[in-house]
């Protein structure tokens, strides 16, 4: 095979997949080899090999030197073995080259699929080797492409799959963004897709972060004891000191927030809260449990069960936006908790705002359909009123006589209001005789010193008496001597 063919090939497969060039070079030669012995099954002993002179690809068959030939393909005569060398010797072995022509057929049909696949396991291979050493480690990659919820990470020239479980949740990726994640193992199985198995979603990453952005933890004298976290919302870490004079939640804060922000800043804006981890199993409770206080810690070591009481107002703070600051509580301590209140008759504060919600709802229903009953009535008693008024205009009554009624017993009125009190009472006004007869003469007002009489009537006129459009203002009261 032409040296260009062969020696860059090796070249620029050592290149792309990382894989030791002599590594590359033994590869191809077993799958050569593998692929000779297919063909040429008559031969036993076959073997192929990379010239590193000439760059040719050869193969060679051996045959054993015996005294009496059973098998001449794999077998020659001594005599015949003394020609080529005077020194052989029975159980010698005497090497012919193939035919270059049958070795390019060869490699053409069957030897390319086992080149190819000798290559997958050299890369295997080279990557676990170079990545066992390096689990829960955090590594730097490249994101490549992302494909149905897989987002391709490239290391140097290893590629590995973050599956999207392993994602923080809304986290967006393009290609050419930077990632950080961790390495949790690293696979020799040919069968799995991705060898190494990264992660953006573990505790561990966490604690990653915090050794390479708090010196402290880094040097030994701050510790981790444990972290829970729910991606991309909040996390919780127990931090204790080996030192007494530094602080191990001021240590993992820093100057204004300045460490722990670089942290939330690469979590995607992910709360921490930082506890310090104390030997006092019930003091630690408190703190997991923090801004909550707590009346009474029951613990029970045996069931891995904690239970806590705390006052009806801490209820809503122990258990956190949908229960999450007990669910990381438990996830620190090891433990099952518990939450009750002190009193439990007792509505806890937002039961009681939904139900004074509730109460001024019923309210303001109730009142506004009091009011929409008022409205329809005076509407009813309007419309009403309207429509007696134009029955009797309808009635055909004289305009002139409808509206000097009114004014008649409007001035009646306020003479009687005037007439003095002096001499006794005023006598009742005689009744007004019915439509279409005569009306009754009233005396004559009686002089000074006697009652006075009421004055007479106005006419009455035959049909009906439109209501008066002016209202009548109230009587003066009459002086009194």
């Amino acid at each position: 095979m032409p040296k260009e063919n062969i020696l860059e090939a090796i070249g620029e497969i050592a290149r792309d997949k990382g894989i030791a060039r002599d590594k590359l070079v033994s590869v191809i030669q077993d799958a050569v080899t593998a692929a000779a012995k297919r063909k040429f099954k008559q031969f036993q002993d076959i073997e192929a090999r990379v010239n590193a002179k000439s760059g040719e690809l050869e193969v060679f068959r051996y045959k054993r030197v015996a005294e009496t030939v059973t098998d001449p393909e794999n077998e020659m005569p001594l005599e015949d073995a003394r020609k080529l060398d005077s020194l052989a010797e029975p159980g010698d072995e005497v090497e012919y080259e193939i035919d270059n022509q049958e070795l390019s057929r060869v490699i053409a049909q069957t030897a390319r699929q086992l080149v190819f696949q000798k290559i997958r396991e050299a890369e295997r291979e080279t990557v676990y080797e170079s990545f066992k050493d390096r689990k829960n480690e955090i590594l730097n990659g490249i994101v490549s492409r992302t494909e149905r919820g897989r987002t391709y990470v490239t290391f140097n020239q290893t590629e590995a799959i973050l599956y999207h479980r392993e994602q923080i949740p809304n986290e967006r990726y393009a290609s050419g963004d930077h990632i950080r994640v961790i390495l949790l193992d690293v696979l020799n199985d040919p069968k799995e897709p991705s060898q190494l198995v990264i992660s953006r979603t573990h505790p561990y990453l966490l604690v990653k972060l915090f050794e390479m952005e708090v010196p402290e933890i880094y040097d030994g004298i701050v510790e981790i004891v444990a972290a829970a976290r729910e991606p991309g919302r909040r996390a919780k870490i127990a931090v204790r000191s080996n030192d007494s004079d530094v602080d191990p939640v001021g240590a993992c804060v820093g100057m204004r927030g300045s460490r722990v922000q670089t942290i939330i800043s690469e979590l995607r804006g992910e709360k921490i809260d930082i506890i310090q981890y104390t030997d006092d199993l019930p003091s630690y409770v408190a703190n997991s449990l923090a801004p909550a206080e707590l009346s009474r810690v029951k613990i029970d070591d045996v069931n891995k069960q904690i239970d806590v009481e705390v006052e009806p107002d801490q209820l809503s703070l122990a258990i956190g936006r949908q229960g999450q600051n007990v669910r990381l509580a438990s996830k620190l301590l090891g433990y099952k908790i518990n939450i009750s209140s002190t009193q439990p008759t007792t509505l806890s504060l937002e039961e009681q705002i939904r139900a004074r919600l509730l109460a001024t709802q019923a309210e303001l229903s109730a009142g506004m359909q009091a009011a929409q009953a008022e409205l329809t009535a005076g509407m009813q008693a309007a419309q009403a009123a309207q429509a007696a008024a134009a029955a009797e205009v309808a009635g055909g009554a004289p305009a002139g006589e409808a509206s000097a009624a009114p004014a008649t017993e409007t001035g009646a009125a306020a003479e009687r209001a005037a007439a003095p009190e002096a001499g006794g009472p005023a006598a009742e006004p005689a009744a007004a005789p019915e439509s279409g007869g005569a009306a009754a003469e009233t005396p004559a007002a009686p002089e000074s010193g006697g009652p006075a009489e009421e004055p007479p009537a106005a006419p009455v006129p035959d049909g009906p008496v439109a209501e008066p459009v002016a209202s009548v203002p109230p009587a003066a009261e009459p002086e009194r001597n």
